[in-house]
This record gives C-alpha cells, structure tokens and sequence, in this order.
C-alpha cells in the first residue's frame, strides 16, 4: 500500500489540500488500504471466487491442465511518510526564557522545625556483639610474659552500633559527649578439652586510643587457685572436657574513655598442646557483649525492664 502523495496531486485534485496546505488522505486510497488493515495482506489470495480453494484451505490445481487458475501474490507494503510523522509528534525544540520567573505564595501557616531528639528511638549507645565462630586460642609464648591477652572474635553485630573497628567497641562523639557511663554485660562460654589435667583461662578488658597506648590488662582480675572456685570474670580451672561459663557486669564510666578509644576483649590460656589434642575452645553461639547506657534499666537486648 503506497501512502504517498507527491505535490503534483495538489493539481489533479485541490479539493484535497486542506486549509493549512497540507493534503488531505486520498479517500479512494483510503478504501484500497483498509481491507488489508481489517483482513491482512492476503485478502485477495483468500477469495476463493479468485483462487479456488478446498476445505481445507488449499489451493485447488489439477495435474497438467490447462485450466489451472493463476496464483496470484500481491507485493503490499506500508509506507509511512515525514509528513504524517510530523502531524502526530511534535519535533520543534521549546526554548527557555531567562530569567525564570518564580511564583511565590504567601501563607500564616507557621512550620515548627524544633524536633525533641530524646523522643527519638535512637541510642548511640547500645550494642551487642558475639563471635562468628568457634576461637581456639593459641597459648601465648613465653617471651610475651604470664597472662599476655591476645583479643578474641566479636565481629558479628546482632543489635545496635556498627563496628568501626573489627571486634571492639569504638567511642564516638556522641557517646563521650553525651556524659553517660557505659555497661558492658559479657557472657564467655569456654570449653577445655584434654584426655587428662587442666588448664587455665584468663580474660581481660583491652583498651586503646589516639592518645592511649594499647594495654591488652586494662582490666583483669587476680587469677585464683581453687579449681571449685566459683565462676568470676578472669580466669577458670576446668577439668578435661568441662566448660563453665563466665559472666561480667562492669561500669565503664565516661572520664575512663575518650573520643576515639577501643575497647575490646581478651583471653589469655595454658595448657595448651594441640598435637596431643589439648586445647581450649570459647563457644560462639553462647557468647557475646553487651554495651548499654549505665543509666538505663534495660535488658541484654536494650528493652526496658
């Protein structure tokens, strides 16, 4: 279907040229295109007045007859001109006109931009870490002195502030400036395993800082030398193949930490002889740290109690 008309149509037929100058769709080509768009391309092959057909639908021949009818194929395309695009899309480039003008309204209605940030539910504070995995800590050599902490796994954050520094507790701004003390809550379940004998753990609090030289025994308790001592924060005696579990309930008050400082654990253990399978193991589903605000009567998971 040929749709295009060229100039020398506005003389043949001027009722076709419309107001604007443009021409009007021819209505006979109108008529000759609209029985392909309803009825497809092959209208035509399909009238059986023309082609006859069986029921099938095919072409009816007879083997060397002379009557045979013609087989007709109609080469019908669709051509869509410049012009009828542009009657329906809109290519002229709009400019702007500078400057702007701004319509502005006025109103009574006054905005209260206080926002009351103690009612947000938001705690710079609050934390809690435990290990992704099970530790099996190494025996400390015997050049680094008795009890030397190496600092132990608390990489997972399950609630709270993120860590900035892999296992540990980063103070921040808002934290030292806010003047509240911190709670650090520790639960360390740790497993001795050995055919026979004991061996001993030890743990401590490690601190560092910008203007605060690292000290893996910032905190740690005296080492007692009753194996049916109860448990404490700092050191076990289990027999083979016994685990206890260690608690900590500790105040941290703010004039003992700074802007930048680190808080982390550490463990320190003897007895170790992996070869001949002993070795301790601290339990990581059964451990973590708790930091909280001193202030605060909350839970281990910062709920109010």
């Amino acid at each position: 279907m040929d749709n295009t008309y060229n100039k020398d149509l506005e003389n043949v037929r001027p009722d076709l040229v419309s107001v604007s100058g443009r021409l009007k769709p021819d209505p006979v080509s109108l008529a000759q295109q609209a029985k392909y768009k309803q009825q497809g391309l092959t209208v035509t092959s399909n009238n059986t007045s023309i082609i006859p057909r069986d029921s099938a639908g095919n072409i009816i021949l007879q083997e060397n007859s002379e009557t045979n009818p013609l087989l007709i194929i109609e080469p019908v395309t669709t051509k869509i001109t410049t012009n009828s695009i542009l009657r329906v899309i809109n290519t002229q480039f709009q400019y702007y006109s500078f400057p702007v003008s701004v319509r502005t309204t006025t109103s009574n209605a006054s905005i209260d931009l206080n926002i009351d940030l103690d009612n947000l539910d938001v705690d710079p504070i609050f934390a809690r870490y435990k290990p992704s995995a099970d530790l099996e800590p190494d025996q400390a050599p015997v050049s680094a002195g008795a009890n030397f902490y190496s600092g132990i796994l608390m990489d997972e954050v399950e609630d709270g502030l993120p860590q900035r520094v892999n296992n540990g507790y980063y103070i921040t701004k808002e934290i030292k400036n806010s003047g509240k003390d911190l709670r650090f809550r520790i639960k360390l379940k740790h497993q001795y395993v050995a055919p026979t004998g004991y061996g001993t753990t030890y743990f401590s609090l490690i601190k560092s800082g910008p203007d605060y030289p690292l000290n893996r025994a910032w905190r740690e308790p005296f080492a007692t030398t009753s194996r049916n001592a109860p448990d404490v924060f700092g050191s076990i005696w289990p027999g083979p193949d016994s685990a206890q579990t260690i608690y900590l309930d500790e105040i941290i008050t703010n004039e003992d930490f700074e802007i930048g400082d680190v808080f982390g654990i550490g463990i320190s253990v003897g007895g170790v002889d992996k070869p001949n399978n002993i070795f301790h193991i601290l339990i990581a589903d059964q451990s973590y740290w708790v930091i909280t605000d001193a202030s605060k009567n909350v839970d281990n998971w910062n709920q109010e109690i």
